[in-house]
């Protein structure tokens, strides 16, 4: 989910002094006009162009876009300890070059011209038999491969041989003008949106859809100004929010977690762990149960990125916005 962000509200228990804290996330992408123009010339001039165009444009992000490579390395350095040079050069682009391909396959998806897509599941049962129960599941993605294509292409989940409302939790950053044309362009997406931009009006929204039995997808790997904890992440510590431990912990409702990597043109891995099931061990002890939980979730981020490196889609500088190691 482009621009989503886990803003349910919390209270301030788990955060930590606010002293000296360096810019963060804002929830807001500046690209949206162009990522429309991006849209309509790849519906006119296909699929091959849009994927060549990807080489020059890669090229143009490592050499002009400073800011978002700088973050981009920073992340490579912490994920390939070591790299230096015209190789952590070459793998800046490549990160680029693999961002570009999945914003392309989520366009074409969204204009309804990717055609068939293979999807290698993994574990990814555990979803429709956890909906069974009737408590709705939260589904906790990251900004790592492409959740929204495989949300278009599934559509929904079945339980009990009905199609489960999907509910993503996004925040709206794009001016309302934008928003419209991206609607014109890509057309009405198969789940409903709950803008978190009002953090108690998406609070209410997730507990209703949960009560509702239905799906919450939320991204746990953005913070923006809401509490958070501090977990080890990739060698140093990262805030993390805690909003969807929260919301489980108060609804009883399991959360799975989900991702979707791309493996190649229109070929795309679905995997699914859990369910897990989130309650305080006491009132005391609230704290240290949601970085547990928070840990739990960063530690699965990072078997992801094993695998998939180049798929970590979070161009800031993550660890710390004011003053990252990269360069």
């Amino acid at each position: 989910m482009s621009g989503a962000a886990t803003e349910i509200p919390t209270d301030s228990a788990a955060e930590a002094p606010a002293a000296a804290r360096p810019k963060e996330w804002d929830g807001r992408t500046r690209t949206g006009f162009g990522i429309l123009i991006f849209y309509y010339l790849f519906r006119f001039l296909g699929p091959r162009f849009a994927y060549a165009l990807l080489y020059p444009v890669a090229f143009y992000y490592v050499i002009f876009n400073q800011k978002n490579g700088r973050a981009s390395r920073d992340y490579l350095r912490r994920r390939f300890p070591g790299l230096r040079g015209l190789r952590l050069w070459w793998r800046n682009y490549r990160h680029f070059l693999s961002f570009g391909r999945v914003l392309v396959d989520r366009g074409y998806a969204f204009l309804g011209m990717l055609g068939d897509v293979k999807f290698e599941r993994d574990g990814h049962e555990v979803i429709e038999q956890t909906l069974a129960a009737g408590k709705g599941v939260i589904l906790l993605s990251a900004h790592l491969g492409n959740w929204e294509l495989a949300a278009y292409s599934l559509g929904g989940y079945m339980s009990q041989g009905r199609r489960v409302p999907v509910n993503a939790v996004m925040f709206k950053g794009e001016s309302e003008k934008v928003e419209k044309q991206l609607k014109k362009a890509s057309g009405e997406p198969p789940f409903r949106i709950i803008a978190s931009n009002d953090s108690l009006q998406a609070s209410i929204e997730c507990k209703e859809a949960l009560a509702r039995g239905e799906v919450v997808a939320i991204h746990g790997d953005r913070i923006l100004g809401g509490a958070g904890v501090r977990v080890p992440f990739l060698g140093s510590e990262v805030k993390f929010p805690i909003g969807p431990f929260v919301l489980a912990a108060s609804t009883g409702a399991p959360v799975v977690f989900t991702f979707a990597n791309r493996l190649g043109t229109r070929h795309y891995a679905l995997m699914a762990r859990g369910p897990h099931f989130f309650s305080y061990s006491s009132r005391k002890e609230r704290d240290a149960n949601l970085k547990h939980w928070v840990q739990l979730y960063a530690l699965q981020l990072e078997e992801l990125l094993q695998k998939y490196p180049l798929q970590w889609h979070n161009f800031y500088m993550y660890w710390d916005a004011d003053r990252g190691t990269g360069w």
